[in-house]
């Protein structure tokens, strides 16, 4: 007759298979190593069957049951056609040991989760190094759009020169039309004498005309420009926002990636235990 401590494990198999990330085969046997009980992963054939005798080369199932203590083993490929490797535990009914139960894991299945999570931890640190070369590249962006804000305004302060300069030579434009006409007038006076005079004071006229439409025009042409750098500068105060915007976002990024990166690391160790 069955052991009740023995049935009970048998039992309790199916929950703990629940207690595994991964699929694990598990087998009970009593003290004569005679299989009780199994549990395998769904569509997977039982390397052996209830009542047939487990036979350990490693001498790993021999140990527990000489001394009652739990074992970390590996089963060669020969045992149960191919690498496993897991805990045996005794199973004991007060101070007498009834039996063993082996879980164990295939190590074709845990040298591909390893190596996944090796890929997963390489990808990672591809994509945060990738985003640290974007915040690299938005840091130079921010920098060059402050100065060429800082450009802006020192051409537009060049430029607001510029336009003083243009008002002085139309005022002086404005003077010279008045002393060409105040000429013109004192060359009538004068007559013939002063008729060569009156051929200076047009051309002088001609000449303060010109001068003056000339400051005009390029008076309005500064102020054209005068207007389009306070666009520029307008669109690199919001450029610069922008950057601010995806550096914080970025940050936020990265901190993820980072704790992801941890997690991997320690899923690996996991793993290799």
């Amino acid at each position: 007759m069955l052991n009740g401590k023995l049935q009970q494990v048998i039992d309790m198999l199916p929950v703990i298979r629940q207690l595994y990330a991964y699929e694990v085969y598990m087998m009970v046997m009593d003290t004569d190593g005679v299989v009780r009980g199994y549990s395998v992963p769904d569509g997977v054939a039982p390397q052996l069957q209830i009542g047939e005798v487990f036979h350990d080369p490693t001498g790993a199932y021999q140990a527990v049951m000489r001394t009652g203590t739990k074992k970390h083993n590996c089963l060669p490929p020969e045992v149960m056609g191919e690498a496993f490797e897991g805990e045996l535990v005794p199973i004991k009914d007060g101070m007498e040991l009834v039996g063993c139960i082996i879980c164990t894991y295939s190590v074709g299945t845990k040298a591909q989760m390893a190596s996944t999570t090796a890929k997963f931890k390489e990808s990672v640190h591809h994509i945060n190094d990738s985003i640290s070369d974007v915040v690299i590249g938005i840091e130079k962006l921010f920098k060059m759009l402050t100065e060429m804000n800082e450009m802006t305004s020192s051409v537009e302060g060049d430029v607001h020169n510029a336009v003083d300069v243009v008002n002085k030579i139309s005022g002086n434009a404005s003077r010279s039309n008045i002393l060409a006409l105040n000429a013109s007038i004192e060359a009538a006076r004068s007559g013939e004498h002063g008729r060569g005079f009156a051929v200076v004071a047009t051309e002088m006229g001609k000449l303060a005309g010109d001068s003056g439409s000339s400051a005009t025009e390029i008076k309005g042409t500064l102020n054209v420009i005068t207007d389009h750098l306070a666009t520029i500068a307008t669109f690199i105060k919001d450029a610069n926002g922008v950057a601010k915007e995806h550096m914080t976002n970025i940050g936020e990024i990265q901190k993820i990636l980072e704790e992801t990166i941890v997690l991997a690391e320690a899923l690996q160790k996991d793993i290799h235990k």
